[in-house]
């Protein structure tokens, strides 16, 4: 903050040096005899004059930080180097002659006289206002008056109303006067000149306090005291530059009272900012550097060029701005020690996750060999008569070596229905629907084992699709059935297998070697079809239909 008033007062300095020069020349070049010098004095005051002015209204571009007040700041600086040119071009170029464009020249002071004022009404509105402010629009209609003042001031030569020239237009310069709307252009001169010193200084208070901002009124002493003492003629001097200086002087001063929004307090807002920022050149030199920005390198910010550079608990990031680069430094400590602690939980998860996969896992195992646990229960209980009698039928070959082979024979038919009974229910715990084929092969194996037993058989199928498990189990488990009640008579046996649809049929022709009582075949429980038999002395007939899914006929 120190730096920036003591480069603030340096500038006021030189800019004070330069105007007293100026004044100091146009004191002295007034009383010179000679033309060339006083010519060169002249020049170089105007030099002076129009080069601070045009300086100051370039400053104002790069300082204002509002668009439209940057707008508004350039416009009336725009027309006071007007103001300024046309009067120098009338006053030191041109003299005291009767030619038309010198009496446009004079026309052409009401440009600024009227609109400077105007435009800090709307100057006026911005003070104390944010950035991003837009004055109302209807404020527009300002300008409709200024505007209308003016055509009548450049078109005064053909009503006059505004001069009055009493010796015609060519001698205009040397006796005129002023018509009633002389008064009023200048009434809105001095109504808008005093609404916009007013408001000034009204709008100059502090917000949230009772202290006003000071330089405001310390210029509008000045100029008071200056206009007062003009008009009691203690002193000559260029009212025009005077008049400038005065409203430059203002609009300063509202620049630096923060009354407009600039950039000119940035080492201010350095000072006081929490942000870890600096603003650097294209060389990367730091230009400023807020209070809580730790060291960089040169090298280190070059790197940020292209990307957000990873320093330990800090991130350094830029952004190219006009001349230079904004350079800041983000703090992710918490950040990096919120990413310890959740990878320590994901490590802890990770463990976790292993622990509860390897437990489903052991869970999945328990669950499988209980189900094939209960599959093994299930195939034993329900082969249990079977088990029973292959025993059975072991135990009488000890006992009856004569009768091995006809045992053998037995005890393979009852071994290959035990196999094959198992593995309809294996192949049903895996599936809903069992290929009609697997029944095939169960009725296939069961009738090549009664061929060791001397038995004639023949076998015909022809099955196609899926069925349930309990509709192949149904017509199995009833062949099977009549196949061991009637396996001591059976000498011949033909088996016809049909599975279209949704049916399964299953025929049966048997030759016995003696009359089959009935109650040997009658009285089977089929839960999913039905069967009907047959008996012609020694040859038995028997017809089965099972339908899938339970239905009966």
């Amino acid at each position: 903050m120190l730096q920036q008033n003591k480069s603030t007062a340096k500038t006021a300095i030189v800019a004070a040096m330069l105007m007293a020069v100026a004044f100091v020349l146009r004191m002295i070049y007034e009383d010179l005899d000679n033309a060339m010098l006083q010519a060169i004095m002249c020049t170089t005051r105007d030099v002076i004059h129009i080069s601070l002015l045009s300086l100051w209204v370039l400053s104002l571009h790069r300082r204002l930080v509002n668009r439209n007040v940057r707008v508004l700041m350039l416009t009336v600086g725009c027309l006071l180097i007007f103001w300024l040119v046309d009067k120098i071009v009338k006053w030191d170029f041109t003299g005291s002659v009767t030619h038309p464009l010198v009496r446009y020249l004079w026309y052409g002071f009401y440009v600024g006289m009227l609109f400077v004022p105007t435009l800090g009404a709307f100057i006026i509105s911005y003070l104390g206002k944010p950035e991003n402010y837009v004055h109302p629009r209807r404020l527009n209609y300002l300008l409709i008056p200024p505007t209308i003042m003016l055509i009548a001031v450049f078109t005064n030569d053909l009503h006059e109303k505004v001069f009055v020239f009493y010796n015609g237009i060519i001698n205009f310069d040397l006796e005129y006067g002023y018509d009633w709307f002389y008064y009023i252009v200048m009434g809105w001169f001095i109504v808008m000149g005093f609404y916009f010193v007013l408001m000034m200084i009204l709008k100059s208070r502090v917000p949230g306090s009772r202290r006003l901002q000071k330089m405001p009124i310390l210029i509008m002493i000045f100029a008071s005291l200056f206009w007062v003492g003009y008009s009691m003629k203690l002193y000559n001097c260029d009212l025009t530059v005077m008049d400038i200086l005065i409203i430059v002087l203002l609009l300063e001063s509202a620049i630096h009272s923060g009354q407009l929004p600039s950039n000119s307090s940035y080492q201010q807002l350095f000072d006081s900012t929490t942000v870890p920022v600096l603003i650097v050149d294209t060389d990367y030199q730091p230009h400023y550097v807020s209070a809580a920005a730790l060291p960089v390198t040169e090298d280190a910010m070059r790197k940020t060029e292209n990307e957000t550079l990873h320093m330990g608990n800090t991130l350094l990031s830029s952004v190219s701005i006009h001349g230079g680069r904004v350079v800041w430094q983000d703090d992710i400590t918490q950040l990096n020690k919120l990413k310890e602690q959740l990878q320590d939980t994901r490590e802890q998860l990770g463990e976790e996750n292993v622990l509860l996969q390897a437990e489903l896992e052991l869970k999945e195992q328990r669950a499988k060999a209980d189900e094939q646990n209960r599959l093994y229960d299930r195939i034993a209980r329900e082969v249990e008569p079977q088990l029973i009698k292959a025993d059975g039928l072991l135990r009488q070959i000890e006992q009856n070596p004569e009768n091995t082979r006809e045992l053998i024979a037995r005890v393979c038919v009852l071994g290959s229905y035990i196999k094959r009974r198992g593995n309809l229910l294996l192949l049903g715990a895996e599936a809903e629907k069992i290929p009609a084929r697997e029944l095939e092969y169960c009725i296939r194996e069961s009738m090549e084992n009664l061929r060791l037993g001397q038995i004639f058989t023949s076998f015909q199928s022809s099955c196609q699709g899926s069925y349930s498990l309990d509709s192949i189990v149904e017509v199995y488990d009833f062949f099977e059935n009549m196949v061991e009640r009637l396996m001591d008579r059976i000498t011949a046996m033909m088996v016809n297998l049909n599975c279209h649809g949704e049916k399964i049929t299953l025929n049966i022709q048997m030759g016995c070697s003696e009359v089959i009582a009935e109650e040997l075949i009658s009285g089977q429980k089929l839960t999913c079809g039905t069967y009907t038999y047959d008996i012609m002395e020694e040859d038995v007939v028997i017809a089965l239909t099972v339908w899938e899914g339970g239905r009966t006929v």
